[in-house]
């Protein structure tokens, strides 16, 4: 495929697409002291409405849809909103109280560049995980 043919797939072919942004993001998240399947869904929810309301406040016309998915040895939760605190969902299968898990985060927003759409997602992810007492793993 010839490399122009590319970047005319990767263009919004509605220009009702154009202003919005998106990200995503992966990490292993860990904490000493076990965290329960309610304060695990806590986490999810107030996730949900920070990096919303950190992107709103950042300027954003419209949250798009804003995801996180937790993955742990035996469960799985799953949060959404779009935008609205009231309409935050956490489902999914709670487990045994855990010490480390995977988070993915997707962020799509309208109104924002990408770049304040991955600050806003970053620095919101940073803040939350550090008010639960969690940290991210690295270097594995």
């Amino acid at each position: 495929m010839n490399p122009k043919d590319v970047n005319n797939l990767l263009s919004p072919i509605s220009p009702l697409h154009e202003g919005i942004s998106s990200y995503g993001l992966s990490c292993l998240v860990t904490r000493q002291k076990a965290i329960s399947s309610d304060e695990l869904r806590k986490f999810a929810a107030e996730l949900m409405t920070t990096i919303s309301g950190t992107c709103i406040k950042d300027g954003a016309k419209d949250i798009g849809h804003i995801k996180a998915f937790i993955e742990h040895d035996n469960g799985f939760l799953h949060a959404d909103t779009l935008g609205d605190p009231a309409d935050v969902t956490v489902e999914g299968r709670d487990g045994e109280p855990i010490n480390h898990f995977k988070l993915v985060v997707n962020s799509v927003i309208y109104g924002l560049t990408k770049e304040a759409v991955i600050n806003a997602t970053e620095a919101s992810v940073k803040t939350v995980r550090a008010k639960f007492g969690l940290e991210e793993k690295t270097g594995e």
